[in-house]
């Protein structure tokens, strides 16, 4: 019974050795050649530095089982489960901060305590006193998993944080005139969104609205009980001018859905804005918004139109909302094996009883395959939005809200 004892108990324990070595050559040959950063194939390099240790060990130990041992064959084999120690507590530990399942966390729930078996095993089998020397071994054993584990605490957190995305978006209106053909009033506006970071970003969405406004002046003084009626009075208050109600005259995206924005480059789209000369408007204004998504920390899929039938649609979901989506295939190997598939999703959302009151907004979530999307818009918690801005680096860029008089545009003194 003793020898079958014996005998499970090495196999057991090159078994792990063996599994330690795959799934670190797992990880390398995908990083080395397919991270989407520098430091990332760097870490792809160091797995499989670590992999080819775990062989190393791997051999050493059918050594230690023969006659005459190597010197080092000791030191070889510590080494390897120290490596699957430190690794596989770090894979646990990022599944753990992901809250999500992935198949493989059962490789990691075996190889951590067998690492721990392991490592108490050799401590039984009084190795300390052979090793050709104690105090190297502490640096040489683990050096190569603190390594993989500083680099992507690096390129995972501080490189992030020193680089954020920085994109600008401007919208600004050209000459107004009035067409001879069919009394109408045309405006030209020009959209412009620029990467001003170092960082590449994909673009998730874009939307504008311009929107034409009336007003009424008064030379005397407006009191509470007139502001009171105007319509918007909550956001803006006028002395003199009664505030007219804001016809939104054209709005919709203007970049497509899934492109990519480098660093220095940027993306120009211009549209012709007509309504009718005799519309009467005073005041015409433009507004615009950008969701864009950081290169460095996952990559996307095709975007796709989701469908009315699609389980990500909310019940409630008014008729006029667009939904795109796509798949989110994270930077390196290690994420993309300890987090759950996630998708990216942006709806443009329209609300108003009639054309000319439906204003539209942009509603962007991460969400995991299944997972539904809010439509009551009630922003999430700080919480929340830190820990995806963090993750992958989902941001918004805004033009702002600005005004012009149409008789400005159109080159004409006020009367």
């Amino acid at each position: 019974m003793a020898k079958w004892r014996l005998l499970a108990r090495r196999v057991l324990f090159g078994a792990g050795l063996a599994l330690t070595a795959i799934e670190l050559a797992m990880f390398g040959v995908a990083d080395a050649g397919g991270a989407l950063t520098l430091s990332g194939r760097i870490s792809g390099v160091i797995f499989l530095v670590a992999a080819l240790t775990e062989i190393a060990a791997i051999i050493a130990f059918r050594d230690q089982l023969g006659p005459r041992p190597a010197r080092y064959s000791s030191l070889l084999i510590l080494t390897g489960v120290l490596i699957s120690l430190t690794m596989n507590l770090t894979l646990l530990a990022l599944q753990l901060d992901s809250r999500s399942y992935t198949h493989l966390i059962w490789v990691w729930l075996a190889l951590f305590p067998w690492s721990c078996w392991a490592l108490w095993q050799i401590h039984r089998s009084g190795v300390w006193g052979t090793l050709p020397s104690t105090k190297g071994l502490a640096v040489g054993a683990v050096a190569t998993s603190l390594l993989a584990v500083a680099n992507f605490t690096y390129t995972q957190i501080y490189q992030p944080y020193s680089s954020p995305a920085l994109v600008t978006t401007t919208a600004e209106f050209g000459k107004a005139i009035i067409l001879k053909e069919g009394g109408a009033t045309a405006v030209s506006l020009r959209l412009r969104t620029k990467n001003a970071g170092k960082v590449g970003v994909y673009i998730l969405g874009s939307l504008y609205h311009v929107a034409g406004r009336k007003a009424s002046f008064s030379n005397r003084h407006r009191t509470l009980q007139d502001w009171e009626k105007d319509p918007g009075r909550r956001r803006e208050l006028s002395l003199y001018t009664r505030r007219g109600t804001d016809d939104v005259v054209a709005q919709g995206a203007f970049i497509g859905e899934g492109g990519t924005l480098e660093p220095g480059a940027e993306i120009v789209a211009e549209r012709v804005i007509q309504f009718p000369a005799d519309s009467r408007y005073d005041v015409i204004g433009v507004a615009g918004e950008v969701v864009f998504l950081r290169k460095d920390r996952g990559t996307i899929a095709s975007v796709r139109e989701i469908s009315a039938g699609d389980s990500t649609r909310p019940f409630r979901a008014d008729p006029l909302v667009v939904g795109r989506s796509a798949r989110i295939y994270e930077s390196t190997a290690v994420l993309e094996f300890t987090r759950a598939p996630q998708h990216v999703s942006v709806w443009w959302v329209t609300r108003g009883e009639a054309a000319k009151s439906a204003w539209s907004y942009l509603m962007t979530s991460i969400e995991r395959e299944g997972g539904r999307v809010n439509f009551d818009f009630q922003l999430p918690s700080e919480t929340q939005v830190r820990r995806v801005e963090d993750r992958y680096g989902l941001g918004w860029s805004f033009t702002g809200y600005a005004d012009k008089s149409l008789k400005e545009l159109m080159g004409q003194q006020g009367s």
